[in-house]
């Protein structure tokens, strides 16, 4: 058996309807091959699941990466810092919440991966490791208050979990190193609604 029929075996069949623009898009797009076809399809399914549903609700954005290099040198590295750290203490947190349904480690760095890197294109995520010892990467090359305000966003999240983390930042990329992830302590509730209701408690009152 070939490739393709490997491939096709993997998957679940199912049936249903396209608008006639659409699908004379897909037919010029892939020039009749029907393999071509589902991998396009697939292709499109999984970017709407994973990414789409979520860009209304949280306002996500896929930016030049030449445009944030010039709005990040105009913010001076503490307050990119001082941004970062505010964003991983809340927004992140109720992203990964809702989307994973589940806050910890994994979820984080499938965030910084799925998130950060494939569909915002915010930079290029390395990872190597086990659980004991990770090492995550993340090229950019927007200066170093992008630097800053990743990491700084990074190292919330893993203080929320209890984790151990040093940061390497520069001008093009930022190193992040974990440590004790094995012996992680279980921070967050374990249904989904006791972490929202947690995050509520957790939130200062402003007067």
């Amino acid at each position: 058996m070939g490739l393709s029929g490997i491939l096709l075996e993997r998957r679940t069949r199912r049936t249903f309807t396209i608008d006639p623009d659409v699908s004379e898009k897909i037919d010029k797009l892939v020039g009749g091959h029907n393999l071509e076809v589902n991998v396009l399809v697939n292709k499109s399914i999984r970017r709407y699941i994973e990414w789409g549903r979520y860009v209304d609700s949280f306002k996500l954005v896929t930016s030049d990466p030449r445009l944030m290099k010039t709005l990040w040198s105009h913010v001076t590295v503490e307050d990119a810092r001082k941004m970062g750290a505010q964003n991983g203490k809340d927004t992140v947190v109720e992203f990964i919440l809702y989307y994973f349904r589940k806050f910890d480690l994994d979820s984080v760095l499938k965030t910084f991966e799925l998130i950060g890197a494939e569909y915002a294109n915010a930079y290029a995520y390395t990872e190597f490791g086990d659980k004991d010892s990770r090492t995550i990467i993340l090229r950019h090359s927007m200066g170093r208050s992008a630097s800053a305000y990743y990491g700084a966003s990074f190292k919330a999240l893993c203080d929320r979990l209890g984790v151990t983390v040093e940061l390497e930042e520069s001008d093009d990329q930022l190193i992040c190193r974990i440590g004790g992830a094995s012996s992680l302590k279980i921070m967050a509730p374990k249904t989904f609604k006791e972490q929202l209701a947690k995050q509520a408690v957790e939130r200062p009152v402003e007067p």
